[in-house]
């Protein structure tokens, strides 16, 4: 029999790996692999930063002492980016964090016991929440100056980080072991996506509306004081202040803060996942899963009536009721779509946060290179998102179906894909953009829809390129984007490109002749991305993706031409 604690080690090791989503992989998906590739991408942001921030203390020329006054901000900005690391790992980590039915139909009958199994599972947590804080931490945290004494200052800094991310990480774990226990198995299962969600948008709210306050003046003042006692990573600048050995006195109470609530997060964590875990192990067997919902109830008929009504093409029509109808029952393309759009939204608020913290004093008449970007913004996010959620896969077994009746060309498929993706990501930011028009001359706000309109067309036709599947029917390897290299890029390019465009806009706006050249440039361009995708999608050697393969030894040079295809019903056989 194998002995306890080498049940530990193998449960321990599987809980680490499904920490990451396995249903995400394909079958030769390599999760050691994967997971690899999210630490180099967070210690790639972490060297990013510190070579952003470490140069200016190198080469300023103030005092050791005002020095030390200047990095409050950039310490605040590094403790801020760990809890949203430690948050965004507890909210993916959301679904595997307390016991599925897998867990106990695979392990209730094994010799297991369930302290074992607690044990491991929370052990694995831990590990995974401390990978990420080291590999978001790993360049800033041996580079970030001291400040004094050469181990006081490294060691405040790595308590520091840890606290912080602990606090979060806690602060997730007992609202989700609070609902456990409150709530029946099943109305669990229907709120916990709801739960994930806005754990996620908070987050992201936080981190980009978080304001600028770490100065000696602000942190002292009466009227920030009720701002700052609702803001965390400013509790845990004073925690590291105070390990620092620093003696500033407008510390003291934000450093007691974040112990205090540190320690109350990790008791009612402890308390509630606890509670949650050894009773939801039981209410697995006892109470079934979340009912399977009628189909033919009047909404879904209202949706499928005005589909009918407004997409003519058969095919069109069945590749977005297929979309849309996958979206709404698979839980991972839920999340991930929801995921960029709560990304989004909050980039968006970042943008426009300067109204906000005028309390409104600001006209919001006035068009505002904010403004213009928060719609841009969004526009961007949902887009990305669909395009993403579409090389997930749902249910491979079922690609046959679009295999045995592929009776239209490539290019066809490719078209319904790209209305699709115009259906459920642009048009409904199209259609809250409207919103421009009850706070801006209704000139400029119709200027203005204008953009938005053509860079939607846009950024379809550039994001398509070259996508040749059909929506959730071909298998998927993670690591093939090599988002360690790219998201970076991605990330610098989107900042550049957004505010160069807005900065362009609102310069355009103030004339009509203006607006013309730049619509007429930015319309240019949308119709060069169109064409070069139209092209692609109908050359002949361009065959519906189904399986995601790694490269063969051996290339064939393509001298047999490619099949033919018929717009009748029946199939065509290729040459």
């Amino acid at each position: 029999m194998v002995s306890e604690r080498r049940q530990f080690r193998i449960l321990h090791r599987d809980f680490l790996f499904r920490m990451v989503d396995l249903e995400l992989l394909a079958t030769h998906g390599d999760v050691q692999k994967l997971l690899g590739q999210f630490a180099a991408l967070l210690g790639g942001l972490s060297f990013v930063v510190a070579v952003l921030i470490v140069p200016h203390y190198v080469t300023s020329r103030l005092s050791p002492q005002a020095l030390a006054v200047a990095a409050w901000g950039d310490e605040e900005f590094l403790i801020s980016t760990t809890m949203a690391i430690a948050g965004i790992f507890a909210v993916v980590a959301w679904h595997t964090v307390l016991p599925d039915r897998r867990d106990r139909l695979v392990l209730g009958p094994l010799p297991v016991r369930t302290r074992t199994i607690f044990v491991a599972k929370i052990t694995a947590m831990l590990a995974g929440l401390g990978i990420r804080i080291v590999a978001v931490n790993a360049f800033t945290g041996l580079l970030f100056p001291p400040f004094g004494a050469a181990w006081r200052g490294p060691a405040a800094y790595w308590v520091t980080m840890a606290a912080a991310g602990l606090f979060v990480f806690c602060g997730f774990l007992a609202a989700q072991g609070i609902a456990a226990q409150l709530l029946s198995y099943r109305l669990f299962l229907r709120v916990s996506g709801f739960l994930q969600l806005g754990a996620f948008f908070a987050i992201l709210s936080f981190y980009f509306l978080t304001p600028a306050l770490a100065t000696p003046r602000r942190l002292a003042a009466p009227e920030n004081q009720a701002v700052l006692a609702w803001l965390p990573s400013f509790w845990f600048l004073g925690l590291f202040q105070e390990l620092h050995g620093r003696a500033d006195p407008v510390f003291v109470p934000l450093a007691a803060r974040a112990l205090r609530n540190l320690s109350i997060a990790a008791g009612a964590a402890a308390a509630g996942y606890a509670l949650a875990y050894f009773r939801q192990m039981r209410r697995i067997v006892e109470e079934p899963d979340i009912a399977p919902r009628d189909r033919l109830r009047s909404g879904v008929r209202v949706i499928a009536f005005a589909v009918s009504r407004l997409v003519r093409r058969p095919l069109d029509r069945a590749i977005l009721l297929f979309t849309a109808r996958t979206m709404a029952r698979s839980r991972q393309h839920r999340f991930l779509l929801a995921a960029f759009g709560g990304l989004g939204l909050a980039v968006a608020f970042a943008y426009a946060k300067e109204p906000l913290y005028r309390h409104f004093g600001s006209p919001w008449s006035h068009v505002t290179i904010g403004g213009l970007s928060a719609g841009l913004v969004l526009l961007t996010f949902a887009i990305a998102g669909l395009r993403a959620a579409f090389t997930l896969p749902v249910a491979l077994r079922a690609n046959w179906i679009f295999r045995v009746s592929a009776v239209h060309s490539p290019a066809a498929y490719f078209g319904a894909v790209r209305k699709t993706l115009l259906a459920l990501a642009a048009v409904p930011v199209w259609l809250a953009a409207l919103g421009y028009f009850a706070i801006w001359p209704r000139r400029l706000a119709l200027e203005h829809m204008m953009v938005m309109v053509t860079a939607g067309v846009l950024l379809a036709d550039i994001t398509l390129y070259r996508f040749r599947k059909i929506p959730f029917a071909c298998s998927y390897l993670p690591g093939a984007a090599n988002l360690k290299v790219k998201l970076g890029v991605y990330a610098g390019s989107f900042i550049l490109i957004i505010g160069f465009g807005s900065n362009l806009e609102l310069a355009a706006l103030q004339r009509a002749s203006g607006f013309a050249a730049y619509l007429t440039i930015l319309l240019a361009v949308a119709a060069w991305a169109w064409r070069r995708r139209a092209e692609f999608a109908a050359s002949p050697e361009n065959q519906v993706q189904f399986e995601e393969v790694e490269a063969v030894d051996v290339v064939t040079l393509g001298l047999g031409g490619g099949p033919v295809y018929s717009d009748s019903p029946d199939p065509v056989p290729g040459r």
